[in-house]
């Protein structure tokens, strides 16, 4: 009987690895991930040079000039990503039959220019961690090997386009940064963009995030249940939208206090 459960034992373990063995990533594939990478440190790098044309860029002190770097390529990404993964849920119609499995040419791309951002993302905030803290390192890790992860095993390629909706509030993060720098938290335009803000969190991250985190779980257990999906992948997916949507109701809270203060004519 042990040396039966012992073989078992080495069936699930070596089904396992055989799962993680069947990587599946192509020349193009792997090339947009490094161009990504590539692309946006390449537009960080020369921001700190584009940048000093403006007198306050220059008047900043070095944390801030740091900031206000990472807020181009930030911005270059949403505004890249988040109409990308609109037209793909809208119009791929193959993408809606690859939930768990599969990939298009268009999912698998958008999936691995992200994969490409969120290394870069990772490496600079590791760089940067006593700045910018560990969560934003969490967030961009757990980010950073989600993509790589779809690109390599082609899975959850429809979640994908589906997830980086949420880049759509980093907006109106960075506007509400910037506006804080340029000392116009007086101003109307710093009020509206973060009730703007508020809103956005708690219909796209919140509302949204919860319910799409809703139908991945009905599709991961599903899969599961069938074994057409690696035990190990589906628990690092799994792991990942639990610790996504932590960070995302967390920084929730912490910007409704900022807006309370706001609210009563303090300072956020």
């Amino acid at each position: 009987r042990l040396v039966k459960k012992k073989s078992t034992q080495h069936s699930v373990d070596d089904e396992s690895m055989r799962g993680f063995a069947s990587m599946d990533i192509d020349l193009k594939s792997t090339a947009e991930i490094l161009a990504s990478f590539a692309a946006w440190w390449i537009l960080y790098l020369g921001s700190k040079v584009a940048l000093r044309i403006f007198p306050v860029y220059v008047s900043w002190d070095s944390v801030t000039q740091y900031k206000a770097r990472g807020i181009v390529p930030s911005t270059a990404f949403l505004l890249l990503i988040v109409p990308a993964s609109i037209w793909a849920l809208a119009y791929d119609e193959e993408l809606k039959h690859t939930r768990v499995k599969g990939k298009t040419e268009l999912s698998n791309s958008i999936i691995a220019v992200a994969a490409g951002y969120f290394m870069y993302d990772s490496l600079i905030v590791y760089w940067h961690l006593k700045h910018d803290g560990v969560a934003y390192l969490v967030h961009g890790v757990l980010c950073m090997f989600t993509y790589l992860i779809a690109v390599m095993y082609q899975v959850y390629q429809f979640y994908g386009p589906v997830f980086l909706l949420f880049e759509s509030t980093t907006l109106f993060v960075n506007a509400r940064w910037l506006l804080y720098e340029l000392k116009m938290t007086s101003s109307s335009l710093y009020f509206y963009n973060g009730l703007a803000l508020l809103l956005s969190w708690i219909f796209v991250r919140l509302v949204f995030g919860y319910s799409y985190s809703y139908f991945f779980w009905i599709d991961t257990i599903d899969a599961h249940s069938k074994g057409s999906l690696n035990f190990l992948i589906i628990l690092w997916y799994t792991t990942a939208n639990i610790g996504l949507n932590f960070l995302n109701t967390i920084w929730f809270f912490k910007i409704l206090k900022g807006a309370l203060r706001a609210l009563r004519g303090k300072k956020a």
